[in-house]
């Protein structure tokens, strides 16, 4: 006797399913590709644009303190400071940076997985 209940059969997506989940994917990357069944890549894009947000609202916290400190925009103590940044911002801006490239990433393979589905209800369509 098995301990594991029975397999359902995987869920076929037609194409107004597959192109919601290539919006959904597109607002917010992950929930489009959890939402048509591909729960690991879901789960991973979900959790790499939580990370980018976690890095971009760390950034955004560090350029409001800045801000508050200097009393004038940071871009603007770099500019009055003839091009050069003061010292230990770099690490700043590399954070800022990073939460940028980590979403970029994250929307591009939700992209790409949003592809994947459509071709996938395209196969299973009736001809």
């Amino acid at each position: 006797m098995s301990a594991l209940p029975p397999r359902l059969p995987p869920k076929l997506i037609n194409r107004d399913d597959a192109k919601a989940c290539l919006w959904s994917n597109l607002a917010v990357p992950g929930l489009g590709s959890w939402r048509a069944g591909w729960r690991v890549s879901g789960a991973l894009q979900l959790a790499l644009a939580g990370c980018a947000l976690g890095l971009g609202l760390a950034w955004f916290t560090w350029f409001i303190a800045e801000w508050a400190r200097a009393g004038r925009l940071p871009m603007l103590v770099i500019l009055d400071n003839e091009g050069r940044l003061p010292a230990g911002w770099l690490k700043f801006l590399l954070l800022g940076l990073g939460s940028l490239v980590l979403f970029g990433l994250a929307l591009g393979w939700a992209f790409i997985t949003s592809l994947c589905v459509h071709a996938e209800a395209s196969r299973h369509e009736p001809r």
